[in-house]
């Protein structure tokens, strides 16, 4: 379950900008508008400036979003971004190509167009969406540990859907929700940058 994947450049910064909620709230506001300044992205999100400032950096230089206008205001110069089209699985911002996804790291790829999707829908919006990520540095007892929590987790996951199923299939109703709930547990590269 504790499966090592190799790090592919792309997947690495859609955990990066998805790995923080207010990055995912700031991607989410510039899918819905051309441009933003951050002082509006703080002001619309109720977030301090110093905040939204350090998420808009973070997520420029992950290539999210991209400077699309400068704007003289009252002696400062107020700096507008625009969302890239960045998290198509196609774009391939290193050199060499890119390497085909097999086995477990298939999976990877088919949670990160999950993500896309629900990025791109407003589903990290809902009130059951969570996004969470916490980078560990484990021992070998630490990694059994691990790999023994996210077993249970997976049959419980299991359990509750096939339940859910058999309802939705008694009922004869469409289901009403429609979600994906992943963990993913892979090997990070050398000096990986956990903001």
């Amino acid at each position: 379950m504790a499966a090592r994947l190799d790090a592919d450049p792309v997947d690495t910064r859609v955990v990066k900008a998805l790995g923080h909620p207010t990055r995912v709230r700031i991607l989410n506001v510039l899918r819905d508008r051309e441009l933003a300044s951050p002082v509006e992205l703080s002001a619309e999100l109720e977030i301090p400036l110093g905040t939204v400032g350090y998420h808009v950096r973070r997520l420029e230089a992950l290539g999210f979003i991209e400077l699309a206008r400068r704007t003289q205001r009252r002696g400062a110069v107020e700096h507008h971004y625009r969302a890239r089209q960045v998290l198509d699985a196609g774009d391939r911002s290193t050199e060499g190509p890119p390497r085909p996804a097999t086995g477990r790291g298939a999976e990877a790829v088919a949670v990160t167009h999950a993500a896309q999707a629900a990025l791109a829908r407003g589903g990290f919006d809902a009130i059951l969406a969570h996004a969470d990520r916490h980078v560990l540095t484990l021992d070998a007892r630490g990694r059994a540990e691990l790999e023994r929590v996210l077993t249970r987790w997976q049959a419980t996951v299991e359990r509750i859907a096939s339940a859910s199923a058999t309802r939705i299939a008694r009922a004869g109703q469409p289901p009403a929700h429609t979600c994906a709930a992943v963990v993913m547990c892979c090997e990070l590269p050398a000096g990986f940058d956990e903001d």
